[in-house]
């Protein structure tokens, strides 16, 4: 059973691909592949961190005796990245259509929820204001955070539909539970065209709203192109915007699943060892 290795999306806001190690009680996170965060259960029912293990540093934080079998776990562990296992999808869905329009939640095959879906999209956590979209700065619009939840979740209202879905490895859906969900839709099935590729729906908007959109996907084009079943030309789209933020990529390139242009991707990982060398903040994309 142990030890297991997979990966997870963190998504509303989205945040990346956390790779995941499990070894009995101890977990090991990490969200580049380099750092890695030790957390156990203290017997008491709370989850809490135990150590920092670092790739080719070994532990940093932490007590071996308390640690268990997650260190040769991870000093053993396979080729990253770890596969992507959240094949269950919440999405939330456009009102007109009742086809998905911008994704809620991921889980585990088989992971049963009871809780209420949640019902409303959000592009970056709260207090994250660096945003910047040139389709609404050309139009001299504040605020593009703002202007960009208000848009894709007003195509949900008024009262949101979000459903989850079973996707398999074709990309075609089976609906099934969700929030305000008619019984007709339960047991649907959907074909893979039906599901946006990204985080949001590109197309099927006004014109201004799909460029607002697709600036959004080019700002975490780094922390997307980790996702393994991207279209050769999405992921072609998304490595040339993702080596204009050269120092974002050289953080989680350990990462990446595939290159559709490895030279390019090489090129902008020595800018971003020059970047570093010439200091500056660290980049941050939520």
């Amino acid at each position: 059973m142990y030890p297991r290795y997979y990966a997870l999306r963190r998504v509303n806001p989205y945040r990346g691909v956390i790779q995941i190690v499990e070894a009995g009680e101890v977990t090991a996170h990490s969200f580049d592949g380099l750092t890695w965060h030790l957390r156990a259960d203290d017997g008491y029912g709370w989850v809490r961190p135990t150590g920092i293990w670092i790739e080719g540093e070994g532990l940093k934080a932490g007590h071996v005796d308390n640690l268990g079998d997650i260190l040769p776990a991870l000093e053993t562990r396979p080729a990253l990245p770890f596969p992507l296992v959240d094949s269950q999808e919440l999405w939330l869905l456009d009102k007109e259509s009742g086809l998905p329009l911008a994704l809620l939640a991921c889980d585990r095959e088989g992971v049963r929820h009871s809780e209420q879906a949640e019902g409303e999209w959000h592009p970056f956590v709260e207090s994250f204001t660096g945003f910047h979209s040139p389709a609404l700065a050309e139009l001299e619009q504040p605020r593009h955070r703002e202007r960009l939840a208000r848009q894709v979740n007003q195509i949900a209202r008024p009262y949101s539909a979000a459903q989850w879905f079973q996707r398999d490895p074709a990309g075609e859906g089976v609906g099934f539970s969700g929030l305000r969900i008619p019984h007709e839709w339960q047991g649907r099935h959907l074909p893979a065209a039906a599901f946006p590729e990204l985080l949001v729906r590109e197309t099927g908007n006004s014109r201004l709203e799909n460029s607002v959109i697709a600036d959004y996907h080019a700002w975490l084009a780094p922390i997307l192109l980790s996702w393994p079943r991207l279209s050769v030309a999405t992921r072609a789209r998304l490595e040339i915007l993702a080596c204009e933020k050269p120092r974002w990529l050289a953080r989680i390139h350990r990462l990446l699943p595939v290159m559709a242009d490895a030279p390019r991707i090489q090129a902008a990982l020595v800018a971003a060892r020059l970047e570093q060398a010439a200091g500056g903040p660290e980049p941050d994309w939520n």
